[in-house]
């Protein structure tokens, strides 16, 4: 399993920056990475997210929402299928971000997403974008949240 981790601290409280990283609409007004993001974070919700990796063509993504505690956590998955005969899915990515409070105020955010599957097994790549593209999500939330 492949996964992508990164961690940045704000000088925001957690209801802050989670009341930023669910406003869904203002996306294109402070980050670049996900360039549109549509739906309600609400587990059962679908959303539809397009990513522009830096340096990479964007792509479309439909997914579930799996969590949505406000303050505390966000998470989906993208989930490609297998053929009937295989018992697993043949690729799967469950992206989070998850929010904890900071002694003496603000917040830690860990934003990761944690690769299955057959396709992630044969990668030795991580998704388009990748490390990359999280730290320049992490560092816009970080801007949006403290302004």
């Amino acid at each position: 399993m492949r996964t992508i981790e990164t961690v940045v601290d704000m000088g925001a409280s957690p209801q802050r920056v989670w009341d930023v990283l669910t406003d869904f609409p203002r996306y294109p007004m402070w980050t670049t990475y996900i360039q549109e993001l549509d739906g309600r974070a609400e587990v059962g919700n679908r959303l539809r997210l397009v990513i522009g990796p830096p340096d990479r063509k964007p792509y479309v993504l439909d997914v579930p929402v799996l969590e949505a505690t406000p303050g505390v956590r966000l998470a989906w998955a993208a989930v490609i299928p297998g053929a009937a005969w295989l018992p697993h899915a043949i690729f799967t990515g469950v992206h989070e971000f998850v929010l904890a409070d900071l002694p003496g105020g603000g917040t830690r955010l860990t934003h990761r997403e944690a690769f299955s599957g057959l396709l992630a097994r044969l990668s030795k790549e991580g998704p388009r974008g990748g490390d990359t593209g999280f730290e320049a999500f992490n560092q816009a939330l970080k801007r949006r949240a403290e302004s």
